[in-house]
């Protein structure tokens, strides 16, 4: 990313040197504070640790001191919760539905906050735009589908369940065991980590080369002062076109850690 931007800030200031281009400790780092000092942190990691401790936060106070007549925090923990339990949890898993409402209303909000840094002014990083993140949630959803699948109907039994295709002719079965192997055990933690941090990475790439342009107008003076309007009214509308995209991802991420828990609970195919 901050590769991408360094190009897009020199393919900018061509020709104008008062051009200020993006740089690699602006994208991953926070600017310097007080005296010049830098915090050390790669500027995800702050943000994933000041993240996980406001959701925590916010749980905490909706749940402290619960009442028939809830208060804000409360209502809107609850709203989300049962947000989650209802529309995902129950709606996918059926019966199991309620056993895994915290842990996919957990994952939920866990990845909706981190999507939504990307917009908040002073940090403005998706935290999920950085590949590790995605993978390690995509890696606990593997480990704890492939459990829980194992758990229920024996190894060979879950190796039955995932990978052979009842109905189709014996000598199909050459050609689609392999496939459905692939796709199934190896490949879904893959597709589901390569999903998000790709959607994010992009959305964010649209958001930083539309508010850049709008930097560059301003800062070249005469006829850019009128013609940063364009950029201005880009960067607005992918403003909002990326909080809609952070609150979509978070749910078909949660969707599909739900469709694979209920994959492995089934009975059949």
């Amino acid at each position: 990313m901050s590769l991408s931007l360094t190009v897009v800030g020199q393919f900018l200031a061509e020709g104008d040197e008062k051009f200020t281009t993006p740089s690699v400790e602006h994208s991953f780092f926070f600017d310097k504070i007080g005296d010049g000092t830098v915090i050390a942190s790669v500027k995800a990691m702050v943000l994933l640790v000041l993240g996980t401790a406001l959701i925590i936060a916010f749980f905490v106070a909706s749940a402290r001191r619960a009442a028939i007549l809830p208060s804000k925090f409360q209502f809107t923990g609850e709203s989300i919760y049962g947000f989650v339990r209802n529309g995902i949890a129950i709606e996918v898993l059926g019966q199991h539905g309620k056993k895994w409402a915290g842990f996919l209303a957990s994952l939920f909000v866990f990845v909706l906050v981190m999507n939504l840094w990307e917009l908040v002014p002073l940090a403005q990083l998706p935290v999920t735009s950085h590949f590790a993140i995605p993978v390690l949630l995509a890696a606990i959803i593997w480990v704890i589908y492939n459990y829980v699948g194992i758990k229920k109907h024996g190894l060979l039994g879950y190796l039955k369940l995932s990978c052979v295709i009842p109905g189709v002719p014996v000598a199909m079965h050459i050609l689609l065991i392999p496939i459905e192997f692939l796709s199934n055990i190896i490949l879904r933690p893959f597709t589901l980590s390569v999903r998000l941090f790709a959607n994010m990475f992009a959305g964010h790439m649209l958001v930083v080369v539309a508010a850049t342009g709008v930097l560059y107008q301003l800062e070249s003076g005469g006829a850019g002062y009128a013609l940063f309007v364009l950029p201005g009214i880009a960067s607005v509308g992918l403003v909002f076109f990326e909080l809609m995209v952070c609150a979509l991802q978070a749910y078909v991420f949660t969707l599909l850690a739900a469709i694979y828990l209920e994959s492995s609970l089934a009975d059949s195919h």
